[in-house]
């Protein structure tokens, strides 16, 4: 979700994404705490309104597609996907474990599921959708393994022919028709096999897609997609992300496609610089460079502090706005004091000096003195004998003198 970081020092950074960014993770964590929390829980319901669009997720995984073709550009893939993994990891991981954390210490009292050992593993290996023995941790971490996995294929698939001419257009479509063969065909929520749900559940095949949507608009604007290839694509895209929920949930689709005409104008056209959004520029940018932050604690936290709340009295607006106020405030000390100083940490030159440290390592022991070997006792050698017997070596083949370590190493073999 913050795969655009390069761009940020190469060029102006763009208010319209900051704004999408904003629009896209504020709707998850308002549709987690007024619609998820009273379906996950039910005594944290109701309140003043309820918003039922799932759309922000989807939205998010577009625009980190769409900044992996800018990125993954430029310079070495190795670095590039370092760079990403160092960006998204360790927040994440943190994550899970203050979350585990706290669902074990109040979840027995509050008589939900409490999260074992094993839920912890999967959730740190990111294999939760992988075995229905294992619980989400928190259940909107679903789009990190998805990113994972995006940015192993875009390392791996943009050095070579893929990512140029009729193959890419191929490789596009197959993200839309292929898992849909496979959810129609093999992988129902009836009859099918428990290892075709794993694998279906584990690739996230009804979501790849998304990451083919954000390939298509970047091709759009640099005229490799026509504008009416790319609405051809885009239409396919939702009616078939309609079609993984069994066309149960139409609205939340329709809501992303707006979303999603809102991408391709901030792709392809100016920046959005406009009055109104000009005055908000500087809360809507420090919001949007949170983003990811507040994506990672806001749900399952959110959750605890609203049980708390509503155990103290506290109405339903009072809830909803501490809620949102949390995932503010953990979302910011988490991108400021995780994120950012973990990513200069993994990125900067450590690594050249921890190189460096462990060659000067191997140098010095290459350089300590060797322990002289005891000479095995035996018969004179034909050599060392004269007319009258053995003869004393001369006095040049033995040192003069011994550092102290090889005499007490000396004196110990003996």
């Amino acid at each position: 979700m913050n795969s655009e970081t390069e761009i940020r020092t190469r060029s102006p950074r763009k208010l319209s994404w900051d704004v999408i960014r904003v629009l896209a993770v504020f709707s998850v964590v308002v549709q987690h705490v007024t619609h998820q929390s009273p379906i996950n829980h039910a005594e944290l319901g109701p309140y003043p309104f309820v918003l039922p669009l799932q759309f922000g997720a989807s939205t998010l995984l577009v625009i980190s597609a769409f900044f992996v073709c800018v990125t993954v550009r430029r310079g070495e893939t190795g670095t590039w996907l370092r760079n990403r993994l160092a960006r998204l990891l360790p927040a994440y991981l943190l994550a899970v474990v203050i979350t585990y954390g706290v669902s074990r210490a109040v979840a027995p009292a509050f008589g939900w599921y409490v999260p074992n050992v094993t839920d912890l593993a999967a959730n740190l290996l990111m294999v939760q959708a992988w075995s229905p023995t294992f619980h989400w941790i928190d259940p909107s971490y679903w789009t990190l393994p998805v990113q994972v996995m995006a940015f192993f294929a875009a390392a791996l698939l943009w050095p070579r022919r893929w990512s140029r001419g009729a193959a890419l257009a191929w490789l596009l479509w197959s993200l839309v028709v292929v898992p849909l063969v496979i959810r129609f065909v093999w992988r129902d929520d009836v009859d099918s096999a428990q290892w075709v749900r794993s694998v279906f559940d584990g690739l996230a095949l009804h979501r790849v897609a998304l990451f083919g949507v954000g390939i298509a608009i970047w091709l759009w604007t640099r005229d490799r997609f026509s504008g009416k290839h790319l609405a051809v694509y885009v239409a396919a895209v939702l009616v078939a992300q309609d079609a993984h929920s069994y066309f149960a949930d139409t609205w939340s689709t329709v809501a992303f496609g707006v979303i999603l005409a809102g991408i391709v104008a901030a792709a392809g056209g100016p920046d959005w610089d406009i009055p109104g959004l000009r005055q908000l520029a500087t809360p809507i940018r420090w919001l949007g460079g949170i983003s990811f932050g507040v994506y990672l604690v806001h749900q399952e936290l959110g959750f605890v502090l609203a049980r708390f709340l509503l155990d103290l009295g506290v109405g339903p607006w009072g809830r909803l706005v501490a809620c949102v106020a949390m995932a503010v405030l953990l979302g910011w000390a988490m991108t400021r004091l995780v994120e950012q100083p973990c990513h200069r940490w993994l990125t900067g030159d450590v690594w050249l000096r921890a190189r460096v440290a462990g060659s000067a390592v191997v140098e010095a022991i290459r350089d300590l003195p060797q322990v002289p070997q005891p000479q095995a006792a035996g018969p004179p050698r034909s050599a060392d004998l004269g007319p009258s017997g053995p003869v004393p070596r001369p006095a040049a083949d033995a040192p003069t003198s011994l550092p102290p370590s090889w005499a007490m190493a000396a004196s110990q073999l003996r």
